[in-house]
């Protein structure tokens, strides 16, 4: 009872930081399923699930590999930001374009040092805005090519359609200020050529039970009897209902009582989750 106390409080910490995550950007998590990767990502997606009362969960294969796999797909990149406080409504433009525009040839160089061709780098620029007077600043997209008061209704616009999306609403007859500006200076994505692993694809789901475990779950009273399945051994198409316990090499998923599982084409466990 103690180490699933433990467990529990978690749980709660990480549903607790992704509704302030989806509150930020405005979002329901309940129409979202539940994206569980890294090594232990699996072992508290069940919980985590139910807390924030998200139907599905959807953990990849190699899900304990999930970061090195984002490490190796992300273009190669480098974030500058400058501080440089500016009202909107008399903007020192020059001194702004200048800003961003040494932020940039930092980011190409560095580029061009990594033998990236500079016919496939990718410049985004970002500034940090606020409503005068407020202490939380939103980000906002900043148009190509140099910045003038021209611009500004464009500027305004992306800023105004970010904030609305946070906060559902709009202050009207206050001005803007930017706080930080930035700039991202990437190269061409990585080609990555992955297919999943044949092996076992025509396996029925009684080859995959490798054993069975006592496990813990607070909605069943206590221990339970769990069926333990060899990830690599679940073919597309493959269903069971939980109590269930999937290992593999990098982590462990755990599927609770009455959670319906099946195996993608992308051999993904597909969780369903009783509401």
């Amino acid at each position: 009872e103690a180490a699933w106390g433990i467990h529990r409080v978690v749980n709660e910490n990480m549903a607790a930081a992704a509704r302030i995550h989806g509150i930020e950007r405005g979002k329901d998590l309940r129409a979202y399923p539940l994206f569980a990767f890294g090594g232990a990502g699996p072992v508290h997606c069940w919980q985590v699930a139910r807390v924030l009362r998200v139907p599905r969960i959807l953990v990849p294969l190699g899900a304990g590999a999930m970061s090195a796999y984002g490490l190796l797909a992300a273009p190669l990149a480098f974030d500058f930001v400058r501080t440089g406080r500016q009202r909107l409504d008399r903007a020192d433009w020059p001194a702004i374009n200048a800003l961003l525009s040494e932020m940039e040839a930092e980011g190409r160089a560095v580029l061009a040092r990594a033998g990236i061709a500079a016919r496939d780098v990718t410049v985004s620029r970002i500034a940090e805005m606020r409503y005068v007077g407020q202490g939380h600043e939103v980000e906002a997209a900043l148009p190509p090519g140099e910045l003038s008061v021209a611009g500004v209704p464009a500027i305004t616009g992306s800023f105004e359609a970010a904030y609305r999306a946070l906060y559902h609403r709009l202050p009207h007859g206050v001005a803007l200020e930017a706080l930080n500006w930035r700039v991202t200076v990437s190269g061409p994505r990585p080609a990555m050529n992955i297919a999943p692993p044949a092996a076992h694809r025509d396996a029925s789901i009684g080859d995959a039970v490798k054993g069975h475990r006592a496990a813990w779950f607070a909605e069943a009273g206590g221990f339970v009897e769990a069926p333990v399945y060899d990830r690599y051994r679940l073919g597309p198409g493959a269903a069971f209902t939980g109590p269930a316990i999937v290992e593999e090499r990098e982590s462990t998923a755990v599927i609770g009582p009455g959670g319906r599982c099946s195996v993608d084409a992308g051999l993904a466990l597909v969780v369903e989750i009783p509401q």
